[in-house]
């Protein structure tokens, strides 16, 4: 099989285990195991003394893979973006950007959506994030 086929099955595997009940992160990750052990296997043939080193090389992969694509400073942003908003809401700066977006744009049509784009526009100009 080619990989393209060997993607195929190991998708339908993945829907077939989320409505048996599995977890979706459990059963992506048994998916992608199987998927990275069978793709390494077919390359040798199906050699049934082949299956130990596609098992070695699948695990070694599926462990490098995923720390090395979160691994980037740009991803460690994230969490500081996340606990402004967090300050900013418990601060009250939130309700009161809205507050004063709605007093000022309410009468428009569409007001609430107005109020809503210039209350983002305020957020983003005192928190840095846009």
């Amino acid at each position: 099989m080619d990989p393209i086929e060997i993607g195929l099955a190991v998708t339908g595997f993945l829907f077939v285990t989320v409505l048996l009940g599995m977890r979706v992160g459990f059963a992506a990750a048994l998916a992608g195991l199987v998927g990275l052990i069978w793709i390494f296997w077919s390359k040798k043939g199906y050699d049934a003394e082949a299956f130990g080193w596609a098992l070695t090389v699948a695990v070694k992969t599926a462990g490098q893979v995923p720390h090395s694509k979160v691994a980037s400073q740009a991803l460690s942003l994230i969490p500081t973006f996340i606990l402004i908003g967090y300050l900013a809401y418990y601060a009250g700066l939130t309700r009161a950007l809205f507050d004063a977006a709605k007093k000022w744009f309410g009468w428009l049509p569409g007001g609430l959506a107005v109020s809503t784009v210039f209350a983002t526009a305020g957020f983003a100009a005192v928190s840095g994030a846009s």
